[in-house]
């Protein structure tokens, strides 16, 4: 089942915004060679232009913890932890599937 990865990224005032976008790119370059490694999509708050997200899509969710703990990302991720206004945000989620449901169950439901 695909993992959709989200990222939210707030920097301090006085990071240095050029040199993460650097490390952002080199970590997506570096993604793409990552087994269960399918797209994805990075910006910038046009309004706040310390925030950033970033969203991916995985094959599995052991995928993307092997991906987390590869190495070199790793040594990008130590490099900003102090440099951050607010903790980052990561979440997962997993495509919804609805429930199937017998006929009277479902009769049930609407007669509440």
């Amino acid at each position: 089942m695909p993992i959709l990865s989200y990222l939210l990224f707030v920097l301090a005032s006085g990071a240095d915004r050029e040199a993460f976008e650097r490390d952002l790119q080199g970590m997506l370059e570096l993604a793409k060679s990552q087994p269960g490694y399918r797209w994805t999509e990075m910006g910038r708050d046009p309004f706040d232009p310390r925030r950033y997200v970033i969203v991916s899509e995985w094959d599995t969710v052991d995928q993307v913890r092997a991906w987390e703990h590869h190495l070199d990302h790793e040594v990008v991720i130590e490099r900003w932890e102090d440099r951050y206004a607010e903790p980052f945000v990561h979440r997962r989620f997993v495509p919804w599937i609805r429930p199937e449901t017998t006929a009277q169950e479902s009769e049930e439901a609407v007669q509440g």
